[in-house]
């Protein structure tokens, strides 16, 4: 290519680069687009006069004066003005295209889209807020425009638009059912932002015939006047409620702003008591802004909506500030309703302003500008129904103070009771408060008893000070008393180093609590070599049965206590533990229960006459709160002693001699083994009967 070839290509690819021709200037489509944004593909041109019409911009001369537009979004601000768009698109594919083409905004007062025809006319479709919603040959709150393509065909559409507010046009080309799927989407969205309005609403009416506080009424006008501007401005107020009203789509935005924004400073000067709680001149400012907007809802019979819209959003701005300035220094000045207040318009203000400042076309749009104003007034009637709750309880709380007070003192009263009379004695007694109580009210009842004592207890108190035994049994009850009760077991009483306590669910919840207190033993007895005092043990003795419980004594001087033979029977098999050097003993019903749940070690120590029973009992070990290698001991050595045990009752005196023998040689501490060596040892081929008496 020569010189003067160059140039010549450079000159008229610049000649065509504005070119109705320029492949820049088409729009190709196919089948596989969903969505495709037509902002940066669409030509516009601003008609200032509005004198154009259609035959005028349509002229081939007329196609150099389109502007080929950079913005997703055009926004035209509130300019009030005729605009000409103009979309070419070319179907290069074999098949027929089918698309629809979207303005995804709803507040046009006129919009008018073109389609060439068959016999190369162009046919005109008509709509907007000026005409019925019937009019529009596609049913949706937007402007939707059905387009479609042949093979290898070229088509351009042209589209003016006029509105007497601010004027948006976000263009759109949708696959049908991308577009119905979008659609659908929105609309659920929508849907739930409408019924949490409509929720609030109805439950702060219900509220104000309840509280007669008129605060509420405020609030409630105040949300319904919001809900409106939001159902203009997404266009579902003129879709499903006012079709047939042109008027009221046109101007309602101005009806619900002036509701909406007199009703919320009503409700803040109320909310925040402006007139005490901020300086003068702010609360006379709130006061002219309520007349401004109460003055706002006549002036659509008087005026056009090209003034009265913009003079709506000039009336918004001053709002915007006033509320939440009353609502800081309110806060600042340590008034407790401004929290959740302050909370609440921090983010309608944000939202609010980001999405005017977009209306007005100071910053461009967004997923916010869009959408932020349904966050933020969702979030905004929640926090501030908090807020209006949070009030009343403060309006309330001199009233509740004195009522505190007493019920306080009656908390104290009945909690220091508890301390000396278990809210389970009293439960099973029937009785809801210890003034209920009555001298030989009592009950009979089938309940586990678990005794623990803390063994040579007389010879350790000897090396204490009055004031010491004191403190180290506290210390020490103070330790056992909750395990007793995460068993679900309340203590009867302390008998001086003595627990007694009862289990009503469940015999295994009495084996639990003992096993878990001799397992905290070991913890606790670190505590003690930290503090330089000996180690202590404690035996526990289980029996369950049939007992008495209720009240002994005078009526001047009750006590509650329970009576029966098994709890006698505990406390004898608690003193057993000493004997057999076992943690823990337990009767002949209790080991029925644990045998049935599977989840205990236990063996059988002896058949002894207690005191106070004319027939031995059995006595059994369950050595699971045992230190680990003692449990392991009595399980490896359980066959031998077991054997050895049958051996001596079946009188085989030889027999159990070597399985006990056995015991010793792998485990020479075996206290229970010990003592029926002993006793075997005098024995030759009579078995005599020792009778362990305590």
């Amino acid at each position: 290519m020569n010189c003067k070839s160059f140039i010549l290509y450079i000159v008229l690819a610049a000649l065509f680069a504005n070119s109705p021709l320029f492949a820049e200037d088409k729009i190709s489509i196919d089948k596989g687009i969903e969505r495709l944004p037509l902002g940066k593909s669409v030509f516009y041109l601003e008609d200032k006069e509005r004198k154009l019409t259609f035959s005028d911009i349509s002229k081939e001369e007329m196609k150099s004066n389109f502007v080929k537009s950079d913005q997703e979004s055009l926004d035209f601000g509130q300019g009030n003005h005729n605009l000409w768009f103009r979309l070419t698109f070319s179907n290069e594919t074999p098949e027929p295209v089918s698309k629809l083409i979207e303005i995804n905004y709803s507040n046009i007062d006129i919009a008018q889209f073109y389609r060439p025809s068959e016999n190369g006319n162009f046919e005109m479709e008509q709509s907007g807020m000026l005409f019925p919603f019937s009019d529009r040959k596609f049913k949706n709150r937007n402007f939707v425009y059905p387009i479609k393509l042949e093979p290898g065909e070229e088509k351009t559409y042209y589209i003016m638009t006029w509105t007497s507010g601010g004027l948006k046009v976000p263009l759109t080309l949708w696959d049908k059912e991308a577009f119905t799927q979008f659609n659908a989407d929105v609309q659920h969205g929508l849907g739930l932002y409408y019924g949490v309005m409509i929720v609030m609403i109805l439950y702060n009416i219900f509220i104000f015939f309840s509280v007669r506080d008129v605060s509420y009424f405020y609030y409630v006008c105040y949300i319904l006047g919001f809900l409106g501007i939001q159902l203009v401005l997404t266009g579902h107020g003129f879709q499903y409620i006012w079709p047939g009203f042109p008027f009221l789509q046109r101007n309602f935005y101005v009806i619900f702003t002036g509701i909406c924004l007199a009703s919320v400073l009503l409700f803040t000067k109320r909310f925040l008591n402006t007139k005490e709680n901020v300086p003068a001149w702010l609360d006379k400012s709130m006061k002219v802004m309520i007349v401004a907007h109460g003055l706002l809802l006549f002036t659509p019979i008087f005026l056009p909506p090209e003034i009265t819209v913009k003079l709506a959003l000039v009336l918004t701005l001053p709002v915007l500030v006033f509320i939440p300035t009353a609502t800081v220094i309110s806060f600042l000045k340590k008034f407790r309703p401004a929290r959740y207040f302050l909370l609440a318009f921090t983010v309608l203000t944000i939202s609010g302003t980001v999405v005017v400042l977009g209306f007005i076309n100071v910053i461009g749009s967004s997923f916010l500008t869009e959408y932020g104003l349904y966050l933020g007034s969702t979030m905004e009637v929640i926090l501030l129904s908090i807020a209006l709750a949070d009030r009343i309880n403060i309006m309330k709380k001199e009233k509740e103070e004195a009522q505190a007070k007493t019920l306080e003192m009656q908390k104290i009263l009945t909690e220091s009771y508890a301390r000396f009379v278990p809210k389970d004695f009293l439960a099973n007694l029937g009785k809801d408060s210890i003034l209920d109580v009555r001298l030989g009210d009592q009950i009979q009842k089938d309940m586990a008893v678990l005794f623990s004592d803390i063994r040579s207890f007389t010879t350790l108190s000897e090396q204490m000070t009055p004031a010491q035994n004191f403190n180290f049994i506290n210390s020490y009850l103070s330790r056992m008393s909750p395990i007793i009760q995460r068993h679900n077991g309340f203590i009867d009483k302390f008998i001086g180093d003595a627990i007694m306590a009862l289990f009503q669910r469940n015999v295994i919840d009495a084996v639990s609590a003992g096993v878990e207190m001799q397992k905290y033993l070991k913890e606790y007895n670190e505590h003690r070599h930290r503090q330089g005092y000996i180690p202590i043990q404690i035996g526990v003795g289980i029996h369950s049965g049939s007992l008495m419980l209720g009240t002994i004594g005078a009526e001047e001087r009750l006590e509650g206590t329970v009576i029966s033979d098994t709890v006698n029977l505990a406390s004898r098999i608690e003193s057993l533990t000493k004997v057999y050097g076992s943690r823990i003993a337990v009767s002949e019903s209790t080991i029925e229960e644990v045998k049935k749940d599977g989840k205990f070690h236990f063996r059988f120590l002896d058949r002894v006459k207690v005191k106070g029973k004319q027939r031995p009992v059995s006595v059994y070990e369950v050595f699971d709160g045992d230190e680990p290698e003692h449990q392991d001991l009595k399980l490896k050595t359980k066959e031998f002693y077991e054997k050895g045990v049958k051996a001596f009752y079946a009188n085989s005196f030889e027999e159990a001699k070597i399985q006990f023998e056995n015991v010793i040689s792998v485990f020479p501490d075996d206290k229970a083994t010990q003592l029926y060596l002993k006793r075997l040892y005098p024995v030759t081929h009579e078995r005599k009967l020792e009778e362990v008496e305590e």
